[in-house]
């Protein structure tokens, strides 16, 4: 992927946010190899909400785990 400052032509997906979620979202859909994505973020990649997470970012995933369990943890 590269930065551009506008596109000069039609994109096929635009991803807004540049958090875990987004940043996510970018990568699958240019897995695609004639994917046409715009990742849009109002400032620094590094600089997004999940990366200044104080709390960190977890999910259930270990084999005694379960979103339901996550969800009760949190």
């Amino acid at each position: 992927m590269r930065a551009q400052t506008n596109p000069p032509e039609p994109v096929d997906l635009v991803v807004v946010g540049s958090g875990v979620a987004g940043l996510f979202a970018a990568l699958c859909a240019v897995a695609e190899p004639t994917a046409r994505v715009l990742l849009v973020t109002k400032g620094p990649l590094l600089l997004s909400a999940s990366s200044l997470a104080q709390g960190g970012i977890s999910a259930a995933v270990g084999d005694d785990d379960a979103p339901e369990l996550h969800a009760a943890d949190t």
